[in-house]
């Protein structure tokens, strides 16, 4: 856009292209042309049109944009460019449809990469070598036994967990091959084929990094009627396990604890998203820990989506006092 361009389009919106720092859109108020140097605009700020790079952030904590609304700036002419389309709406908005726009974006992309990954998972299963991928992916523990309670301690970290009322799903050596296995009590894990295991202070077991996340953990913690009322109200509405981008898990600090406690309940919070809706779902839940007898257990699953619909499930091994 020229200076003559320029002038003509004073007082209508235009883009500010900030490269990596994102696009906007804005008022074009002034134009100054001093003589033989590039013209500028004087520019309010209005809308965002791209955010700005998240490429080469070692953290996203949050997305910085460059200019605030109705933010005044005095930029060049070389950043200006005439809108391709009208803009409406409000500065906030257009920032959520930006950010849409980058979350489409980035979900092209993981679906590239993990055809990709496929792919080469493929090639590797030709050669016998699938287990190489899985190696990276577990993280290695020895038992140890301080007092009378024992723990898992992670030897790179120096971190311990107790493994009393531990939910992961752990793999230990069984003639030398690495088997699925669940810790019972003492130095003793089942396996899924129901073999009791005796292990010993020193002896290493692993966990699937994939059991961190947050979502997978609450699904491990939940019984089966308890996981099965969840996943009633995800069939009603249409979504899957996959459609999970967020969970607070307050549950698993309250299991982890709860040699100290023999009631507690709390909320959890899970978000979903498909291409066309949000769902939050609340998850209440009680527990009353039982030595002798079998845990008392409430679960109520709150679903509400974006478009106003709700769904209530429940699993409870008897009434809650609510």
């Amino acid at each position: 856009m020229n200076r003559q361009e320029a002038k003509a389009m004073i007082g209508k919106y235009i883009a500010v292209n900030e490269g990596n720092k994102g696009t906007y859109v804005g008022q074009l108020l002034d134009v100054m042309t001093p003589p033989q140097s590039t013209w500028e605009g004087i520019v309010r700020i209005t809308g965002v049109l791209t955010i700005p790079s998240l490429d080469g952030s070692d953290t996203l904590d949050t997305i910085n944009l460059l200019f605030d609304e109705n933010e005044k700036i005095k930029v060049s002419g070389r950043k200006l460019t005439p809108l391709d389309k009208p803009f409406n709406g409000s500065f906030n908005e257009s920032f959520a449809i930006a950010l849409k726009e980058a979350w489409d974006i980035a979900q092209d992309e993981n679906s590239h990469y993990e055809k990709r990954m496929s792919f080469l998972q493929q090639e590797l299963r030709k050669l016998n070598a699938e287990h190489f991928i899985y190696e990276n992916a577990f993280v290695y523990y020895q038992l140890v036994k301080k007092g009378r309670k024992l723990y898992i301690y992670d030897e790179k970290k120096r971190e311990s967990l107790s493994l009393e009322g531990c939910p992961f799903e752990f793999e230990i050596k069984v003639n030398n091959e690495w088997e699925t296995a669940y810790y019972k009590k003492g130095f003793t894990f089942e396996t899924i084929s129901h073999d009791k295991i005796e292990l010993k202070h020193g002896s290493t077991v692993r966990l699937n990094k994939a059991q961190f996340d947050p979502y997978k953990i609450l699904l491990n913690e939940l019984d089966e009627p308890s996981l099965n009322a969840l996943e009633r109200g995800l069939e009603k509405l249409g979504i899957e396990h996959e459609n999970s981008v967020y969970c607070h898990n307050s549950l698993l600090i309250h299991l982890l604890s709860s040699f100290n406690q023999s009631f507690f309940s709390g909320v959890n919070f899970i978000s979903y998203a498909t291409e066309t809706n949000q769902y939050v779902v609340q998850h209440h839940y009680e527990r009353t820990m039982r030595d002798d007898e079998a845990d008392i257990t409430f679960d109520r699953f709150e679903f509400t989506s974006d478009k106003g619909e709700r769904v209530l499930t429940t699993y409870a091994t008897q009434l809650s006092n609510d």
